[in-house]
C-alpha cells in the first residue's frame, strides 16, 4: 500500500473522529464463528511483526474469536497511522510519537496493548568502507525514517544521552527503512537504521556505531492502538487481539525456533539468521502485551526532546480494559 502524504497533526486529529464515527464496525469476536479483520504493523519486515505472525499462524488469535487475514506493512510514524485509517484496517500497532502528535489527549484514539517496549533493534551503521565514522562524535548526517517515527524521537534522544554535540548533526528523514539503506549504501547519509536482520546476514557490510541499547533499556517503540469508537464498538476483538498477541510473546520465549522459522518465512531470509534476531529481541523483552511505564516515560521523553508541545494525557490515551488477566496495567501518573 502507498503511504499517502503526511498531514498535520489538526487535520490527523480531525481525520481520526470522522473515520472512527463513519466506519461500519462489523461484528466482535467469537470463537465459534471467527470475525475477519486486517492489521497494520509499522515496518512489517522487522521485528515488529514477529509476534502478530507467530499469533497467527499459530491460531492464538482465532481461538479468541478472530482471524487477521493480512498484516499490511507500514512505513514507520504518522505514515502507519495513515494505513490503519486510509486502509480501513480497525487497529495496528503505530509508534507512539505518531499517536501523541495526532490525538495526545486521547480524544479519538485508544493505546489498548503494549507493542514493542524496548529500544532493540533500533540500532544505526555506518558502511563497513567508511573508515570515518567510527563513534557518534563522527556522525554528521543522521538518517531516520519518518517524522513521529520511534526513530525520529531516538535520532533527537541518543545524542544528548551519549554526550555527542547535536549541533553538528544534520538529520534527515528518509521516508523508511529501504530508503535509509539506500541513502546509507549511496554515501548521503553517515549512519541509518539498518533493520536486524539484514545486519545479522551481512556483517561485512555494515559497521555498528550507536545500538540504542546502550543507552536505553526500556523506549516504547510502538503500541497496539484503535479508536475509541472501534473498542467500544468491538470490544471482544480488541481483547481477542491483545490475548494472542500475549500467548504470542510467551511462544516466542518458550519456542524461538519456531517464532524463527515463521519470520523467515515471511522475510525470505534464513533461518539462523531470523533465529538470531528472535533470541535477542526476546531475551531484552522487547515485546510485551501490558504495560510499561519505564518504556513509556522514556518514550515521552523522546516526543519533548522534538520540542513537541503536545501533553498527553496517559489516563485517557492508555485504556488497559482489553489487556488480558496477568498483563501489567501500570500506566504513569495517578490513573485511578
Amino acid at each position: 500500500m502507498r503511504s499517502r502524504r503526511l498531514l498535520l497533526a489538526t487535520a490527523l486529529a480531525a481525520t481520526l473522529g470522522v473515520t472512527a464515527c463513519s466506519s461500519d464496525p462489523g461484528p466482535d469476536a467469537d470463537p465459534d464463528n471467527p470475525v475477519t479483520i486486517d492489521v497494520t504493523v509499522s515496518a512489517a519486515a522487522e521485528i515488529y511483526s514477529i509476534p502478530w505472525l507467530v499469533a497467527q499462524q499459530q491460531g492464538l488469535f482465532e481461538k479468541h474469536g478472530v482471524i487477521v487475514e493480512n498484516i499490511v506493512p507500514g512505513k514507520g510514524g504518522s505514515a502507519t497511522m495513515r494505513t490503519l485509517l486510509d486502509g480501513n484496517i480497525p487497529i495496528g500497532e503505530v509508534s507512539y510519537p505518531s499517536i501523541v502528535q495526532a490525538d495526545a489527549g486521547g480524544s479519538e484514539l485508544r493505546i489498548v496493548g503494549g507493542g514493542t517496549q524496548g529500544p532493540y533493534p533500533m540500532n544505526f551503521y555506518a558502511l563497513a568502507s567508511n573508515t570515518s565514522i567510527q563513534s557518534i562524535d563522527d556522525v554528521r548526517r543522521w538518517a531516520y525514517t519518518r517524522p513521529n517515527s520511534a526513530s525520529d524521537a531516538l535520532t533527537r534522544l541518543l545524542p544528548s544521552l551519549a554526550g555527542a554535540d547535536a549541533g553538528r548533526i544534520e538529520r534527515v528523514s528518509t521516508g523508511g527503512i529501504g530508503e535509509g539503506l539506500a541513502l546509507l549504501e549511496a554515501g548521503s547519509v553517515d549512519i541509518a537504521l539498518i533493520p536486524s536482520i539484514v545486519a545479522e546476514q551481512r556483517p561485512e557490510d555494515f559497521r555498528l556505531i550507536v545500538s540504542s541499547p546502550d543507552y536505553l533499556q526500556r523506549f516504547l517503540q510502538s503500541t497496539i492502538t484503535t479508536t475509541k469508537d472501534y473498542a467500544a464498538s468491538n470490544p471482544g476483538v480488541v481483547r481477542a487481539i491483545n490475548a494472542g498477541y500475549t500467548e504470542a510473546v510467551e511462544s516466542i520465549r518458550t519456542d524461538p525456533e519456531a517464532a524463527a522459522r515463521i519470520y523467515a518465512a515471511y522475510t525470505g531470509f534464513d533461518v539462523p539468521a531470523a533465529l538470531a534476531v528472535v533470541e535477542r529481541a526476546s531475551s531484552v523483552g522487547t515485546w510485551g502485551g501490558g504495560f510499561d511505564p519505564a518504556a513509556i516515560e522514556s518514550a515521552q521523553a523522546g516526543v519533548e526532546a522534538s520540542g513537541s508541545d503536545r501533553d498527553p494525557d496517559f489516563c485517557t490515551l492508555f485504556d488497559p480494559d482489553f489487556l488480558p488477566a496477568g498483563a501489567a496495567t501500570e500506566i504513569p501518573g495517578d490513573c485511578a
